[in-house]
């Protein structure tokens, strides 16, 4: 799992985390997280996949998905405006659910707003980094 560097200093325990997918749960979620009136430690996640063996080139992939996340932590900040909290926006590569709860654990967060997944066909899917979140100990609110 990798951190932006820039942005995963140490984190207050005060802070709230926001998982942000740039889906309308999400922005849900970080409005929210900002009614709280604590600083926000806003999450993209970038997941990092096996290279594929053949197409592709091994570093592209991971590229546009980074960028991607980037998108979406851009998007996050806009719709967050000014705010004197000292919020936080951080890319993190993860091989799956359980870095970021292991991420969020070490960060310090004891708390995470999580937009739901959306329902296919009327059947709510599971959410991997609500569940693992839970697990880590940290107050896990979904938002619909």
């Amino acid at each position: 799992m990798v951190a932006d560097p820039l942005t995963s200093a140490a984190m207050s325990e005060a802070s709230v985390l926001v998982v942000f997918r740039g889906q309308a749960s999400s922005h849900r979620a970080l409005a929210a997280a900002a009614g709280l009136g604590v600083p926000l430690t806003v999450v993209a996640v970038a997941p990092r996949e096996a290279p594929p063996r053949c197409g592709t080139p091994p570093g592209a992939l991971e590229h546009a998905v980074r960028d991607a996340a980037l998108l979406e932590l851009a998007n996050a900040r806009a719709l967050l405006g000014r705010r004197a909290l000292a919020d936080r926006f951080v890319v993190l590569s993860t091989r799956g659910d359980g870095d970021l709860a292991d991420w969020a654990r070490a960060s310090g967060l004891r708390r995470a707003l999580v937009g739901a997944r959306r329902a296919t066909l009327g059947l709510r899917l599971r959410d991997g980094a609500a569940r693992a979140l839970a697990r880590a100990g940290l107050e896990v609110s979904l938002i619909d």
